[in-house]
């Protein structure tokens, strides 16, 4: 008989052979119990214990409070042999045969009552409520689906969206440049400079540009007006031109955001000009967002946009659902074609990480949302590589991708969304030579782009493929440099290209380290993970290529 008995069905209790309670006393040690119970007798890694109970600490935070909890869960158990909580060697595991577990031994309802798995526990954990949401859905299949965190439908989407949508934008007046003297070459230059950022506010869709530089006055009355004014001066030193902009508050006169860069004149070109003007661009949103005085109605379906993919990549599933919640709000306030393009990219992300073969209904999801944006603005570029990035590597289909992105490919200077779009479909057809022209520009490009990781990690993927090891594994750590890490989770496309560059370059331990990270992150075997019908590889001979990296590092 086991000698320790775990109620989990109503509220967790804990009692020993002699039918004393030893419950643990904490929350999150009773939550920790409880996860090591489901997993009849299986390892947990590590790792996956942090991101369910302390996703929103840093690492080593995280792994401090779980040894802290393992201490005291073994307390409960007593300090003899018989303790079954074993944590040595990594993973942890709780030793089936020496507890006996309700769930697998009582009925799960009555005729009175139907106790609830893990009843009054309160954890305020985003990911700790996914699982136990998705563990309670097990154990009454007949759960009104309403209960489960499942994204809105297509359908929700539409029947949340009123019939009449307000404009709920940031508003930004460009005043005519202050160029000193009677230099035409500075003001052409400072003219070009304000026409890509107007036009990059113009294809968010979230900002709307009033153009106060060729003495254009009064503003229709149904318009408040601009919130920022972009004040932008030119003046020429020698061989260099200093250009200094300033977007300040209407109402508060305080600066939002303040940039200088002073190029040599040979610098000068349209690339040039694109590439600082998207790089301004998304320093922009990022200040715009965290703003204190955007606080009018107006203003909030954009902010949740920005703040939404802002949250988007920082990858864990607690953001991810924040990021979603926030772009279905915005998408029942505003027909914004990047909106629906946003939430259909972020549903993306979702299949990569949960699986195509498993979630149909998120397939359909991408679907729908993709093919709305691209209904409410067909040329938006921006809308058009979100779309694409849904079709080509989500949806698997490569020509409808190409048919979107061929006529866009000449504004990929501008959009590094659109150039790592069109990077991947290359990739994914297999002119790896043209990816990696068009990875190294998206990473040029949005070397400020709260993205860049992704854009840097497809720059190592292309080396990868082209036989350039080296340059693969130093791309690979680039990235994981540039991710901001929250609750220890790193873009696993960066891991897997990282474990299979250094097993082909002969750099094991480089490589089993990542091998290792991605093993602990997804809780999978990642050799295995590429021979399952979810591997996220619409290429074999990419899919092939990893599968050889990773196997040359000799790892199980």
């Amino acid at each position: 008989m086991a000698k320790f008995s775990l109620r989990l069905l109503g509220v967790l209790e804990l009692r020993d052979g002699a039918g004393q309670v030893c419950t643990p006393r904490l929350a999150k040690t009773q939550a920790l119990l409880a996860i090591l119970a489901v997993a009849k007798g299986a390892p947990v890694h590590r790792a996956r214990l942090q991101d369910l109970l302390w996703s929103d600490r840093a690492p080593r935070q995280g792994r401090d409070s779980l040894r802290k909890a393992l201490s005291d869960l073994k307390k409960c158990f007593g300090s003899g042999p018989d303790n079954p909580v074993e944590t040595i060697g990594g993973p942890v595991r709780l030793d089936a045969e020496k507890v006996d577990v309700d769930l697998w031994s009582s009925p799960v309802a009555s005729a009175l009552y139907t106790p609830q798995f893990l009843e009054g526990i309160d954890i305020r954990d985003c990911e700790f409520n996914i699982w136990l949401a998705e563990v309670r859905a097990r154990l009454v299949p007949d759960q009104p689906a309403e209960a489960q965190p499942r994204p809105p439908s297509p359908a929700a989407i539409e029947a949340a969206a009123p019939d009449v949508r307000p404009s709920p934008l940031f508003e930004i007046g460009f005043l005519p440049a202050n160029v000193d003297g009677a230099d035409p070459k500075t003001a052409r230059v400072a003219q070009l400079f304000m026409d890509n950022l107007a036009e990059l506010m113009e294809q968010s869709a979230v900002v709307r540009v009033y153009d106060f530089r060729w003495q254009r006055t009064g503003i229709a009355e149904a318009s408040r007006g601009p919130d920022v004014f972009l004040n932008l001066s030119a003046t020429s030193f020698g061989d260099e031109i200093v250009l200094t902009s300033a977007f300040l508050h209407v109402a508060t006169n305080r600066t939002i955001l303040a940039s200088t860069v002073h190029p040599a004149m040979s610098e000068l070109n349209g690339l040039w000009l694109a590439r600082q003007s998207a790089a301004l661009f998304d320093q922009l949103c990022e200040k715009m967002v965290r703003f204190d005085a955007f606080g009018r109605e107006e203003h909030v379906a954009a902010k949740k946009v920005f703040a939404a993919v802002d949250r988007t990549f920082r990858l864990t599933n607690c953001d991810l659902d924040q990021a979603g919640a926030m772009l279905d709000e915005a998408c029942a306030m505003i027909e914004s074609s990047t909106a629906f393009a946003w939430n259909a990219f972020l549903t993306a992300f979702r299949v990569e990480k949960l699986g195509r073969a498993r979630h149909p209904d998120l397939l359909a999801r991408a679907e729908y949302l993709a093919a709305k944006a691209f209904a409410l603005d067909p040329h938006n570029p921006l809308t058009v590589a979100l779309v694409a990035h849904v079709y080509g590597f989500v949806l698997r289909d490569k020509d409808r991708a190409a048919e979107l992105l061929v006529p866009m490919r000449e504004q990929s200077q501008k959009v590094p969304m659109l150039a790592d779009s069109l990077a991947m479909h290359c990739f994914y057809t297999g002119d790896f030579r043209a990816a990696r022209a068009f990875a190294s520009e998206a990473a040029q490009v949005g070397r400020f782009n709260p993205f860049r990781y992704s854009f840097t990690t497809s720059l190592a993927m292309c080396n990868l493929m082209t036989g350039d090891y080296g340059p693969a594994i130093s791309n690979a750590k680039a990235a994981l440099a540039q991710h901001p890490v929250r609750g220890g989770h790193l873009y696993e496309p960066t891991l897997r290209t990282l474990a299979a560059a250094a097993g082909l370059a002969g750099e094991v331990e480089v490589g089993r380290h990542a091998y290792r990270i991605l093993s602990e992150q997804g809780n999978y075997s990642p050799l295995e993970h590429l021979a399952s019908g979810d591997a996220p590889f619409p290429n074999a001979e990419v899919l092939a290529m990893v599968k050889q990296g990773m196997e040359a590092l000799h790892v199980s």
